[in-house]
C-alpha cells in the first residue's frame, strides 16, 4: 500500500479518461469540472508526468495515462464487488434457528421480535446453528438442554363448562384430541379411574395449534399440550377444565446447538433468551 496515490485523484483521472473530458467526469462524480481538473493535476504532480494532452478541445491520454487506465478500471470494479459483498454479508442472517411448527406459532412469534440478532427461521430437521424442538426425554439429542416439560390437560373456552364439573361432563360435551400429543382421552381417563365413562373424542386433530384453536372457538374440550396454551390461558382465551387435570408426559422441550461445531455468539445469546422465556412460562404455569 506504500506510495498509493489519493483515491479521489485516481477516481477523477479514471472517470475523465473514460468520459473523454472533465465535464463528463464531473457529472458522473457529482462534482464540478474544476474539481476534477484539480484532482487530475494533483495526480500528475505526484507522478511527475502528464496524463492527458489537449488536441483542440479534446483530452487525449498520454502513453503513461493509457497504461494506467485499464488497471484502474479493474481496480474500481473489484472495489465495487467488495462493497457489494460487504453489504450482502451485513444483510445476511447471522443465525439459523430450527424449530417445530407448534413452537414457532406458540412461542417464537412472541419471543423473537425485538431481538437484535438477524435470524433465519427454518423447520426442524434442517441444518441449523440452534434447534428448539420437542422430543421424548429418552430420544433427546446428545448435549441438548431441557428447558420445559410437556404436560397434557383438558382445556376449554371459559364459560363452556358448568362450575365444579366432574368427569361425567366429558360424556356430554364434544371432545377434541390432539394426535400429536402422545396421550389419548382414554389414557388420561384411565389414570383417574374413569374406565366406565363413554368419553370418546369426536374430533382428532394432527396439529396441536389447530386443536387448541378449535377449543378457543368453543368447539369442545381439548386434551391439550398445556405449555403451548400458556399464553391463551393467561389471556383468558382458554381455561383448565379440572383443577387436578394436569398429566405429565414423557415429552419435553429441548434446545441444542449444531453438532460438530462450536456455538456462535449469536446462537448462545438466542439460546439464553429462549431459556429465559421458557422459565417465565414455567413460572406462569405455577399460577394457572
Amino acid at each position: 500500500m506504500a506510495g498509493l496515490a489519493p483515491l479521489n485523484a485516481l477516481r477523477a483521472f479514471e472517470a475523465a479518461a473514460r468520459q473523454g473530458g472533465f465535464v463528463g467526469a464531473a457529472e458522473e462524480l457529482n462534482v464540478t469540472p474544476a474539481a476534477v481538473g484539480q484532482q487530475v493535476r494533483q495526480l500528475e504532480a505526484l507522478i511527475g508526468a502528464p496524463l492527458f494532452e489537449r488536441e483542440g478541445r479534446k483530452l487525449v491520454l498520454t502513453e503513461r495515462g493509457a497504461a494506467a487506465l485499464e488497471p484502474l478500471r479493474r481496480g474500481f470494479e473489484l472495489m465495487g464487488e467488495a462493497s457489494a459483498a460487504l453489504r450482502a454479508a451485513q444483510a445476511a442472517p447471522t443465525l439459523t434457528l430450527a424449530a417445530d411448527h407448534d413452537i414457532m406459532i406458540a412461542w417464537l412469534s412472541r419471543d423473537l421480535p425485538g431481538v437484535d440478532v438477524a435470524i433465519r427461521l427454518v423447520a426442524s430437521g434442517e441444518d441449523a446453528d440452534l434447534t428448539f424442538t420437542r422430543s421424548s426425554v429418552a430420544a433427546a439429542p446428545a448435549g441438548a438442554q431441557r428447558v420445559m416439560d410437556d404436560v397434557l390437560t383438558p382445556l376449554a373456552r371459559p364459560g363452556l363448562m358448568p362450575p365444579d364439573a366432574g368427569l361425567g361432563v366429558l360424556e356430554t360435551l364434544p371432545l377434541i384430541e390432539d394426535s400429536r400429543s402422545g396421550l389419548s382421552w382414554a389414557d388420561w381417563l384411565s389414570v383417574r379411574g374413569g374406565y366406565g365413562l363413554e368419553a370418546q373424542a369426536r374430533l382428532k386433530v394432527s396439529d396441536s395449534q389447530t386443536a387448541l384453536a378449535l377449543a378457543e372457538q368453543g368447539g369442545g374440550i381439548v386434551l391439550g399440550r398445556k405449555p403451548l396454551a400458556y399464553d391463551a390461558i393467561r389471556d383468558g382465551r382458554l381455561a383448565p377444565v379440572f383443577a387436578n387435570g394436569d398429566q405429565p408426559s414423557d415429552q419435553a422441550y429441548f434446545l441444542h446447538y449444531a453438532a460438530g461445531r462450536s456455538p456462535s455468539v449469536a446462537a448462545t445469546r438466542i439460546a439464553q433468551h429462549l431459556k429465559a422465556c421458557a422459565a417465565a412460562r414455567q413460572d406462569l404455569a405455577g399460577e394457572l
